[in-house]
């Protein structure tokens, strides 16, 4: 009886042990996920505001933590491409690519295959990015069951109600790199796909981007010799957006050989519907029909009287008539509007180099420099802050259409 006591007693100690022991585990395993959480917390904050000075220590704590997270691996490499370290990336993502997970879950494997695409991109290895953007996009665009009922894995799951987020991230890359390239019909399909899953924020901005495409078409068209195929593509462009403005003047400069009426025709449309790209025109009508040029310089400054580069125009049309008084009043009227732009103060140093007599005209140019600060890029892009001389309606670094914008001081 005594021993049937005694290893009662002893059975309720394991049990009463296992439980302290249970509840001991459970609370570790708390504090951890508690700290796991904290961390996650701390990265999540820091990517938020952009700090990302020593975020690579964070990621390697989480990741020792947890080495089955793929998904921390792939941000990991992505911050690492951004800093500069593309073959360290290319390498992370690759090595993520191996796993057993992501082999079977088509979803994630499309995102690793985005990123990595950048990877890519980022090195210079351009071939190898179009590439690999097309083994992702098939992969992130194909058409599939609802995974939630099926009988996939819940990590699976998770990662399929991200994928259309990342498939608008994908198209928005890969759109980068045709730009970048030059592949302008595959860019057209792309823009209509990202445009089927609510990729832009309006219907306008779809429109607008599309219409671009089409001009580029049509340019490339034009670079061939093929001026009749790159009209229909600058007439489409226009169909879609009328504020297509290099359109107008591809199709100027297309019409002024044989047709200078009808070149003059969408000049004066492009002034009539886009005043504030008038400018762009001015070169193009004095080569068409110079005697219309005043009367389209005064259209435009009666819109917008402030218009420098209108007012610069027609002072070198005046200068260049020998109508100096007329000419010197528009370059003045410029100093007083933009007096930062570099290309104002050429024309007058023109003059000046011409006429070292005019010392009155001197007198008050070096007064006005006394003023002002002066620099060669008035245009600067609003997507990447690259500066341009030049107006341009596609950024050479960033290759986004229509983001130049007159920089103010």
């Amino acid at each position: 009886m005594g021993v049937i006591i005694l290893l009662s007693i002893i059975i309720v100690l394991v049990i009463i042990l296992f439980a302290v022991i249970a509840k001991d585990n459970a609370k570790n395993d708390k504090e951890e996920a508690k700290c796991f959480e904290e961390q996650i917390t701390i990265i999540m904050d820091k990517l938020q505001t952009g700090d990302t000075e020593n975020i690579d220590s964070y990621f390697k704590e989480v990741m020792a933590e947890d080495s089955s997270r793929a998904e921390f691996y792939v941000v990991f490499a992505n911050i690492l491409r951004e800093r500069g370290h593309f073959n360290d990336a290319i390498n992370i993502h690759k090595s993520v690519l191996k796993r057993q997970f992501v082999e079977e879950n088509r979803i994630f494997k499309g995102w690793v295959l985005g990123n990595l695409s950048e990877d890519f991109r980022k090195a210079g290895m351009i071939d190898r990015a179009l590439r690999t953007y097309n083994d992702a996009l098939a992969l992130l665009s194909e058409k599939t069951p609802n995974i939630l009922k099926s009988q996939k894995s819940n990590k699976e799951q998770k990662f399929s109600r991200f994928s259309k987020d990342w498939l608008k991230t994908l198209l928005k890359r890969y759109i980068i790199l045709c730009k970048q390239v030059g592949d302008y019909q595959k860019l057209l399909s792309l823009t209509d796909m990202l445009h089927s899953i609510d990729g832009f924020s309006d219907e306008e901005k779809y429109k607008r981007e599309v219409a671009f495409i089409y001009n580029q078409l049509g340019e490339n068209e034009v670079a061939e010799g093929n001026e009749k195929k790159a009209v229909e593509f600058f007439k489409k462009g226009l169909s879609i957006c009328r504020e297509l403005y290099p359109a107008y003047l591809n199709l100027a400069n297309i019409y002024k050989k044989n047709k200078k009426q009808k070149a003059m025709s969408f000049i004066e449309q492009l002034v009539k519907d886009i005043p504030k790209k008038g400018f762009l025109v001015l070169p193009l009508v004095r080569e068409i029909n110079e005697n219309k040029f005043e009367d389209i310089c005064f259209a435009l400054l009666n819109g917008n009287d402030n218009d420098w580069r209108v007012r610069l125009e027609l002072g070198r049309y005046y200068m260049d008539k020998g109508e100096r008084e007329k000419g010197l009043k528009e370059f003045k009227k410029c100093l007083v509007i933009a007096p930062m732009v570099l290309i104002i103060h050429q024309e007058i140093w023109k003059y000046l180099l011409k006429h070292p007599e005019d010392t009155v005209v001197f007198k008050e140019y070096a007064n006005t420099l006394n003023e002002v600060l002066v620099f060669n890029n008035p245009f600067v892009c609003t997507k990447c802050n690259y500066k341009s001389s030049e107006f341009l309606w596609k950024c050479p670094y960033c290759h986004e259409f229509d983001t130049f914008s007159e920089l103010k001081i």
